[in-house]
């Protein structure tokens, strides 16, 4: 039996061309060489079979759980076996649950709508087989997946795509916050390769994307890639260390911390503890909706025995409260994006004062200084 030809790019991909098609017939009045004229850079739209496409392993935001990835990207599951394995995980997983229902809605829009933004990618020839890489888009390729399984579709599902010539880090960046932000997760990634990619360490497709990722710390932060993370994620050297510090987490504590959207600041406080503690303040967190950071510091002091019996306060007074604001704000000013971070805050307070209330302002903001060196020295 002759062995049954491989499919190729051109024969796999249709290329609708009717609408450009309409635009090319002969006009039925003499041109106008004065008249405004448009400049056709047309790209052609192309129908890509969900198998052909092969999703960026490395990009900031992940969809795919962890358990699922490797057999995914090395091809030992296909696209169909891999979302009915994900169907089954939803079953017990309240995170994966909530992810999917997402893909669900957007998969059922798509249908209805149709898909008004195609993903983007360049096909490459890997063991003389045409794939579509994808670039962006990852979402709308598993929510077209994700409804073909669910509806037990007989036909090959496709997406809509454009090849990008210019790929570039920075556009699949700016995509994956097109939808919503990035999680602090997603942002550490998104980050991390930057640098790395900055300094010519590029992912290979069969490595692990956490190995990939913590290689960050064997790099330097250069002021070129300092400005290049500014400009991309606004993200100043301080914050960028902070982020890095993520990835002392272990791969499956990450990834929770990722589905459940965990704060910045809920990070930062489980792993400036002991990590014997963070398996626990993690699942702690995931468990139910609404915990906060005050949630998590209280059982991350419980469990490493320091939790203290809460005294009964007495109400305080409105200055007093503004007051815990300010210190907020003096705590947190390192965060603030503007380069002279303490005029900025100077800029607010004096606003729209006239000289007599910008006097008296900086009296007691002195006063108050003196004050806080005294409590200062006998704190232990």
């Amino acid at each position: 039996m002759a062995e049954p030809k491989k499919k190729g790019f051109g024969e796999l991909i249709n290329i609708t061309s009717d609408a450009f098609g309409a635009s090319t017939s002969e006009p039925e009045i003499p041109y106008d060489e004065g008249a405004p004229k448009m400049v056709n850079n047309r790209q052609s739209v192309y129908r890509v079979p969900l198998s052909m496409i092969r999703p960026d392993r490395f990009q900031a935001r992940f969809m795919l759980p962890y358990e699922l990835r490797e057999d995914f990207y090395s091809q030992k599951s296909g696209w169909v076996e891999t979302v009915r394995r994900w169907l089954k995980m939803a079953e017990t997983d309240r995170l994966i649950r909530r992810e999917l229902d997402e893909l669900i809605v957007l998969g059922d829009s798509l249908h209805d709508t149709g898909q008004i933004k195609p993903v983007t990618g360049q096909v490459i020839n890997i063991n003389g087989k045409d794939v579509f890489q994808m670039l962006t888009g990852e979402r709308r390729f598993w929510a077209t997946a994700l409804k073909s399984v669910r509806e037990g579709s007989a036909d090959e599902p496709y997406v809509l795509a454009l090849i990008d010539n210019q790929p570039s880090l920075e556009k699949q960046i700016a995509e994956n916050m097109a939808y919503k932000a990035l999680t602090p997760v997603g942002k550490a990634r998104a980050a991390a390769r930057i640098v790395l990619e900055a300094n010519n360490i590029k992912p290979n497709s069969a490595e692990d994307e956490f190995a990939y990722f913590r290689k960050i710390g064997e790099v330097r932060l250069s002021d070129d890639t300092r400005d290049v993370l500014m400009k991309t994620l606004q993200l100043e050297r301080t914050y960028y260390g902070r982020l890095m510090k993520f990835f002392e987490l272990p791969e499956s504590l990450l990834e929770i911390c990722d589905r459940a959207e965990m704060p910045e600041r809920v990070l930062r406080e489980i792993v400036a503890y002991d990590p014997q503690y963070w398996t626990g303040a993690v699942h702690y967190f995931a468990e139910h909706e609404g915990r906060t950071y005050q949630d998590v510091h209280a059982f991350l002091e419980r469990a490493a025995g320091r939790e203290r019996p809460r005294a009964v306060r007495l109400p305080t007074d409105p200055a007093t409260k503004s007051a815990r604001s300010i210190k907020r704000v003096l705590l947190h000013v390192d965060e603030l994006p503007q380069d002279d971070k303490i005029g900025s805050l100077a800029d607010a307070l004096i606003g729209e004062s006239d000289q007599e209330e910008a006097r008296r302002l900086v009296t007691h903001l002195e006063q108050l200084t003196t004050a806080v060196r005294q409590r200062l020295a006998s704190l232990k």
